[in-house]
């Protein structure tokens, strides 16, 4: 072989060697910097929301839905149905179709009779199902007692079928979320004893606790002393003003399709998508290249970036994203997963958002002028699982 061709060959060899040490050492860089912390609301299996490269769908036009229902504040969209709730004593929700057109009732009338109930904050904050009867239920807390109202039994009969029970607790410990699960259990998120932690547990109607491995390792999480003053003063002395749990606390959501749990947690980086027994733990990291750890955040940063309303389809989940500081939303579509599928820009204004993806619309609430709007969004369904 020439010698010009031999040397010629070594330094493509040392070059290829080169390379090679290089990507190995970027990997390595990159796992490192990505090492999820002990102290985070995260499992070890992360999808970071930065590598995915999801669609992006400009909303344009817009209908908007005349319904004859005045001072809508909140509202869902559940199977064939749009449920709308008000400030209105008489009845804090309204049943109707889903193009606003036809009325089946208006229910829920505060009070402490029969059918009435309290302290109502929401149909977004209340959660669905249906029913081994094939009945459409809604389920919410007050305080200590569970809240059951069967709409499809209120639609049929024209009342109000409400009833109310207690749910099998010590009552010592503040009651953050109930997510109804099958089999008439809930898992429920309670203030740890230090007010810097939550308690997460699987309900059973006889009133047994469990702890199953993925709750154990987020019930880890501590906000710390210093965190619970909400000023980082370091003695945990002080007045309360801001407690560690409100840092830790999330919105839940149920895919019975799937039998998954969605966390979202409000003020930090990180979804979890997790089945109770364990057999699925992953976590999304929403904004940045690194899982936050608690440990290392001194000071009240929720209102820099917000995840809110997490909502479960059988296909995919949601969340509205919200950046404060920039004055933007968007909606954002995630496969079981945990990879992002499609972002959705909204209106700053924007309150709340229900999907509808059998007919390929999204529904958004402008709170100013107290109107649902329907945008057309069926270019999305076929890039949807």
């Amino acid at each position: 072989m020439p010698k010009t061709l031999t040397t010629t060959l070594k330094v493509i060899l040392q070059c290829l060697i080169k390379l090679t040490l290089l990507a190995a050492l970027a990997v390595t860089l990159t796992a490192g910097c990505r090492k999820v912390p002990a102290n985070s609301l995260s499992f070890d299996d992360v999808v970071y929301a930065e590598d995915a490269n999801p669609v992006m769908h400009e909303l344009t036009g817009g209908d908007t839905l005349d319904i004859p229902v005045l001072g809508v504040n909140d509202f869902v969209t559940v199977d064939s149905l749009l449920i709308v709730s008000t400030n209105d004593n008489s009845g804090h929700v309204t049943v109707l179709s889903l193009d606003g057109r036809t009325v089946f009732g208006n229910f829920l009338r505060e009070g402490r009779g029969p059918g009435e109930v309290t302290n109502f904050t929401g149909v977004s904050n209340i959660h669905f199902l249906t029913g081994e009867n094939g009945h459409l239920t809604a389920k919410w807390k007050n305080a200590q007692n569970i809240i059951v109202w069967d709409i499809t039994e209120s639609i049929q009969s024209g009342k109000p079928a409400v009833t109310s029970g207690r749910l099998n607790l010590d009552g010592s410990k503040l009651l953050l979320q109930v997510l109804p699960l099958p089999g008439n259990k809930y898992l429920i998120a309670q203030v740890g004893s230090d007010f810097n932690s939550i308690e997460r547990a699987v309900l059973s109607a006889d009133g047994n606790m469990r702890i199953t491995p993925p709750l154990e390792r987020l019930n880890r999480v501590n906000a710390g002393k210093d965190m619970a003053s909400g000023k980082g003063d370091g003695t945990g002395t002080g007045t309360v003003m801001i407690p560690g749990f409100n840092f830790l606390n999330g919105s839940y959501v149920y895919c019975p399709e799937r039998g998954l749990v969605i966390e979202a947690e409000r003020a930090r980086n990180s979804i979890n998508i997790f089945s109770l027994d364990g057999k699925t733990a992953r976590t999304v990291c929403t904004y940045g290249e690194q899982i936050e750890d608690i440990s290392s955040l001194g000071e009240w940063k929720g209102d820099d970036h917000l995840t809110l309303y997490p909502k479960a389809y059988s296909g995919f989940f949601s969340t509205m994203h919200w950046l404060v500081k920039q004055q933007e939303k968007y909606i954002r579509l995630y496969s079981y997963e945990g990879v992002p599928l499609a972002e959705i820009p909204i209106p700053h204004s924007t309150s709340r958002y229900s999907l509808d993806p059998k007919n390929g619309h999204l529904y958004l609430l402008e709170p100013d002028s107290e109107t649902i709007i329907r945008y057309n969004i069926a270019d999305l369904r076929g890039m949807l699982p």
